[in-house]
């Protein structure tokens, strides 16, 4: 599946694939220290880890149909607010339908505003009426609070912790699941 050109709108935002334009923005967001503590990014972050995001983390997962990442910006500004993608997608083919993973970070700047819910709404809505995705997973480092709330809005199901799951910083951590199915998904 070739997705190098998905793009997606909502009442609020625009999300789209991230661009030369986006790389110092990128690079500011990605100083943040709770960016850096609950997401796999470099620490740290350089001006050159976000060229190689936009130039080939990103272009890449799209034209393989494995991961799809969009900036989140402003519709009416410009204004970058979040990363967001469904990754580790998979089983696109299978008559009982697909599964993927969102992931997102939020700008310091635009925290508390929604606009990452808005987001991830949207990106679910997406990845189950245009992918054909049966299941959403979330993933994250136990701990992270606002992640969850993000997803719990939508009404993903906690599942559990995966002990000693992941590494993370040279550190092994325990990892929330949590999961939407589309049978129960109310998007709008």
């Amino acid at each position: 599946m070739n997705l190098a050109n998905a793009t997606l709108r909502t009442e609020r935002l625009e999300l789209r694939p991230w661009a030369e334009q986006d790389i110092d923005a990128i690079t500011a967001a990605c100083q943040d220290p709770e960016i850096q503590r609950y997401v796999p990014v470099p620490a740290p972050y350089s001006r050159d880890d976000a060229e190689t995001y936009v130039r080939e983390v990103v272009p890449k997962g799209r034209e393989a149909g494995t991961d799809i990442i969009f900036g989140a910006f402003v519709a009416d500004t410009g204004l970058p607010v979040a990363s967001i993608g469904m990754h580790r997608i998979k089983d696109l083919d299978a008559p009982a339908g697909g599964v993927g993973e969102i992931g997102y970070w939020a700008a310091p700047a635009t925290r508390g505003q929604g606009y990452m819910t808005e987001a991830a709404r949207e990106v679910c809505r997406w990845a189950f009426d245009d992918l054909g995705l049966a299941r959403i997973e979330w993933l994250a480092i136990a701990g992270n609070e606002a992640s969850w709330r993000v997803v719990e809005k939508l009404g993903f199901v906690r599942e559990g912790t995966l002990r000693s799951h992941s590494i993370h910083r040279g550190v092994r951590h325990d990892i929330w699941i949590g999961s939407l199915l589309r049978t129960e998904a109310k998007l709008g």
